[in-house]
């Protein structure tokens, strides 16, 4: 027995000093490992307990992490032994201080070469466990508990660490895989507090756990420096996180808050910087065989204060940036991507400024989003993405400096909608209902263009296909004040716009199919090189059908308050009070229209003083300002007359009416004085105007002239279509001839201080040839001679003073009847007015005298003359010839019908109390013959008869007065019924041809 009691004496020595040999070995191996310094207090070993204390072991290098264990307490459960399971009951860590680091390729534990330990175990050989059987043992643990953790990491260029003021893990046993276990402990990361608190069955097929993080700034520089240099950032968190772990299926619940302070990116190129970063919400991540399948997010991200990005050549600067809402991701293996994303969005003010060749600057006031947007990416299917929400935006300032300098600002856009995008591989097709509002839109570029628009309402079901082939349906566009300027040229202003229409455009044949049921436009005003040049109060549109290639039908245009252009008076060259159209069609081929309707016509004709229209050559310098003519329209031959065969655009109006209080004035300054009249109309009309026919139009027109003379006219025409052609009528009633004074004086050289006129014409077009009947009828004429040098001009077209020809034609009431005839190619250079007025004068006026001489002298007028020329008339002191009165050669005795023809004249110069008569008696060769005969034998009786010389002397007066006498004869016989002064003796004359006569001339 004594043997046994030394075996145990001898054991109980082993296990007392087993601890203090090992404890000194450990300084020992410490040492030899090249500490500086080594040091275990204290090896305990309790092995009736099973427990284990180790104290006070310290291990310390120069240059390197120390080594400080405070205290180490393993209580290990012996009855456990007996069931293969290996159970502490309790595993106690106080105070451990040390750290790894890793440089040059050498990893430390505190003061120890971990490589070289490495490399030393390297050389040991490995036992086979190739064939080693599964261990039947098993390990539990019910209490892990650290305190006073400080752990240190050394990399090559940065240095992290790692403080647990406590940590706990209890209740894990291999054995008993559904005990669920507890962890939590806290410390600092480099300084900032962070704490972990979990609970969890981590070892049966179906783990779960939920887990809660608490994190305070803690700074990402010396955590991801390394790894990413450009990175700074300070984080904290708070979240809870729910896992459950199903054989390959793992389900994430996270939940909390994460805030990020500090972000910024830093790196040659750009730098990114935002001061905080904000998030709030829960997630539930699924993955299947540690693939995601599955993410839903429901949360708010908020930059409170914005986002700076500085570039080389941008700059941007975002002052507030926030999301609240939610998302799904579903990633399923072998069924469609999906991503559903529903909450709003919105910004704060963003700035935007770029150099460059073309720097550009934007300012957003801010930006808001609120609604659903759903993305399917199917595996052998086309993606969707479907939009449904409305997007806002504050301010917009947006610049762009260039060669054309841009400028784009706008108060505020909306739109709401959902749309949904077809990505297809023909292209993108897209659908949905979209609504757009946009407030006080200014855009400027340069000095060429300048667009200001007060606000946009429009509302459309947009449909496009393959992003060639759009249709918008039941849409609605309301615009309000919309200002465009196209530099010094163009300048257009509208009140107003409101409409309902549907349209399908096709953007590769150019094809476009519009239809609106109701346009309306408020009021427009449109100028061109600064003056006006249209305007109107008001124009709605109704059934509009638009197609291109050209097609647009129109079922009827209402427009109100239409200004054209303006005059040299600064008033419209053309206004109207209404505009009626109906029934418009119109394509390549020509334009059809069932009526147009004027009512309030207001338009006026200035001549300047060559007989311009000065105000039309203004308004076409006004139109070139938009380009100048074109080369082609300078180039392009004239129009065909050829008639209907002709291919040129057709236009057909079957009604063209004026109505209502409607006017036309006309002002002449060609004329001295001023020519000005007023036509006013109470009714017009032409019916079947045609281009491309020969088919004529009728017109109808009735009004006033100068407020009294009424003018009427009628017929059918047509001077647009084919060869021009047509027959009228007109009729002018009371027309005041003072009024016509200007033209008077400028065409005759007489004023026109009294009278009336009464005309009407007929006429007939044929051919461009004017064949036409004029009756003229003056009242109380009476004119003054103001212009000499045209009265010499105008009495070579006449034959005779005006005043002779008023004298003549006036009847006893004081009228003048003509009938004129006008002749005459519209094609002829030479067909104008003045050529008229010449047809007047030579075949009115003159043809007029001449036929009522005729015949007021029947049957003795047939030898009545006029005066070709002014030396004629002078010769004769008369411009009107009357028949001679035949005398007896060598007598002063008349012969024939004297009676009879001197009660004509008698009767002539009664009726026309303006008339003079000269007598002009004139002896001829018969009369030298005869009294030569009777002289010379007067001489042959006289005692001193008379030389030859004396002789013919002495017979040229007897004939003198014997052509005097006949002439005195004619006159004592009219005096007795004509006053004497009104007839006047001419100078005797001698030698002429023909009978001894006396030629009565007026």
């Amino acid at each position: 027995m004594s043997w046994i009691a030394g075996v145990l004496i001898l054991m109980a020595l082993m296990l007392v000093t087993l601890p203090y040999i090992v404890r000194d070995q450990v300084v020992i191996w410490l040492y030899q490992q090249g500490v500086d310094n080594a040091r275990f207090d204290a090896l305990d070993i309790n092995w009736f307990t099973g427990r284990v204390r180790v104290k006070g072991l310290r291990a310390e290098r120069a240059g390197e992490y120390p080594f400080q264990l405070d205290s180490l307490l393993v209580d290990l459960d012996y009855p456990s032994l007996m069931q293969k399971q290996i159970r502490i009951l309790n595993l106690d860590l106080q105070g451990l201080r040390t750290g790894l680091a890793i440089r040059e390729g050498q990893q430390w534990l505190g003061p120890l070469n971990l490589t070289e330990l490495s490399t030393s175990a390297d050389e040991q050989p490995s036992p086979d466990t190739d064939d080693a059987a599964p261990s039947p043992w098993s390990f539990g643990l019910d209490n892990l508990q650290l305190n006073a953790i400080d752990w240190r990491l050394s990399l090559e260029q940065q240095e992290q660490r790692l403080e647990l003021d406590n940590l706990w893990l209890g209740s894990i046993y291999l054995w008993q895989p559904d005990v669920e276990t507890s962890l939590s402990f806290n410390g600092r990361i480099n300084g900032a507090p962070f704490s972990l608190d979990s609970t969890s069955v981590p070892l049966p097929q179906q783990k779960h756990g939920e887990l809660q993080l608490r994190i305070e700034q803690l700074p990402l520089k010396p955590i991801l420096g390394e790894l990413v240099p450009q990175l700074d950032a300070t984080i904290s968190t708070d979240l809870s996180l729910s896992a459950q772990l199903d054989g390959e299926r793992i389900s994430l619940l996270p939940k909390g808050s994460i805030t990020v302070d500090g972000l910024s990116w830093r790196d040659e190129a750009q730098s990114v910087a935002t001061n905080r970063i904000d998030w709030q919400g829960d997630a539930s991540i699924g993955l299947e065989a540690l693939r995601p399948d599955s993410v839903e997010v429901k949360g708010q991200l908020t930059l409170p204060e914005g986002l700076k990005l500085d570039q080389t050549a941008m700059n941007l600067a975002l002052t507030r940036l926030g999301w609240q809402g939610e998302l799904q991701l579903k990633m399923p293996l072998e069924a469609p991507l999906q991503v559903k994303l529903d909450g709003g969005l919105n910004s704060g003010a963003l700035d935007l400024a770029q150099g460059g060749e073309q720097p550009l600057a934007l300012k957003l006031g801010g930006l808001n989003w609120q609604g659903a947007v759903a993305l399917d990416l199917p595996a052998k299917a086309p993606m969707t993405l479907a939009l449904d929400g409305t997007l806002g935006s504050g301010a917009v300032d947006f610049t762009q400096t260039s060669a054309q300098p841009l400028s784009v600002k706008l108060d505020g856009a909306d739109w709401r909608g959902n749309t949904r995008l077809l990505f297809a591989d023909a292209g993108i097709d897209l659908s949905g209902q979209n609504s757009l509002k946009l407030g006080n839109l200014a855009l400027e570029q340069g000095s060429s263009l300048d667009l200001t628009l007060a606000s946009l309402d429009l509302k459309t079901a947009l449909t496009g296909k393959a992003m060639s082939r759009w249709q918008l349906a039941d849409t609605a566009l309301t615009l309000d004040a919309l200002n465009l300027r196209q530099g010094d040229a163009l300048e257009v202003s509208l009140a107003s716009m409101n409409g309902a229409l549907d349209a399908v455009y096709d953007l590769d044949s150019g094809a476009l199919d519009l239809k609106a049921d109701t346009i309306k436009l408020g009021a427009t005003d449109a100028r061109l090189a600064k003056k006006p040049l249209a305007s109107v109060k008001a124009l709605n549109l109704s059934a509009l059908q638009l197609a291109l290639p050209l097609k647009l039908e129109l079922a009827n245009a209402q427009a109100d308050g239409i200004r054209l252009a303006r005059t040299v008076q600064k008033e419209p060259l053309l206004a109207l009070k209404g505009v009626n159209l109906k029934r418009l069609a119109m394509d390549q081929q020509g334009l059809n229209i069932d009526r147009i309707g004027l009512t309030g016509l207001d338009t006026v004709m200035n001549l300047d003083e060559s007989m311009a229209p000065v105000d039309i050559r203004a308004l076409q310098q006004q139109l070139q300002a938009l380009g100048g003519e074109s080369k082609a329209a300078q180039a392009s031959p004239s129009p065909d007359k050829s008639g209907s065969d002709s291919a040129d655009f057709r236009v057909r109006v079957a009604e063209l009416r004026v109505d209502g209080e409607s006017q036309f004035r006309f002002n002449d300054r060609s004329t001295e004085p001023e020519f000005n009249a007023v036509v006013a109309i109470d009714k017009a009309s032409v019916k079947g105007i045609d281009t491309g026919s020969g088919k004529q139009s009728t017109f109808e027109l009735s009004g006033k002239v100068n407020r009294f003379a009424s003018l009427e006219a009628k017929g059918k025409v047509n001077l647009i279509g084919a060869t021009r052609s047509g027959d009228w009528s007109a009729e002018l009633k009371g027309m005041d001839l003072p009024s016509l004074s200007p033209y008077s004086i400028k065409y005759t050289g007489y004023f026109l201080k009294n009278g009336q006129l009464n005309l009407a014409l007929e006429g007939t077009l044929d051919e461009d040839k004017l064949d036409g009947k004029n009756h003229i009828r003056l009242n109380r004429l009476e004119v003054n001679p103001v212009d000499q040098a045209q009265i010499g001009k105008f009495q070579q077209q006449l034959s005779m003073p005006l005043g002779t020809a008023v004298a003549v034609l006036q009847d006893s009431d004081d009228n003048i009847d003509l009938d004129v005839p006008i002749s005459g190619s519209l094609d002829d250079p030479s067909f104008d007015y003045q050529s008229v007025i010449n047809k007047i004068a030579g075949k009115g006026v003159k043809q007029g005298v001449m036929s009522y001489l005729l015949k007021a002298m029947q049957p003795y007028g047939a030898l009545i003359s006029l005066a070709q020329t002014a030396i004629e008339a002078s010769q004769t002191g008369a411009f009107i010839t009357l028949e001679p009165v035949v005398f007896e050669s060598g007598t002063d005795t008349p012969t024939g019908d004297v009676e009879g023809y001197l009660g004509k004249l008698t009767g002539l110069l009664k009726e026309r109390d303006g008339l003079r008569l000269n007598l002009c008696g004139i002896s001829v060769a018969a009369d030298r013959q005869r009294l030569s005969q009777a002289l010379n034998e007067e001489n042959a009786e006289r005692k001193e008869p008379l030389e030859p010389d004396a002789l013919a002397l002495e017979l040229n007066a007897r004939l003198q007065r014997l052509a005097n006498a006949r002439a005195e004869a004619l006159k004592s016989r009219l005096q007795g019924d004509v006053a004497a002064d009104r007839l006047f003796l001419c100078y005797p004359q001698i030698d002429k041809e023909g009978d001894p006569r006396v030629e009565p001339a007026l």
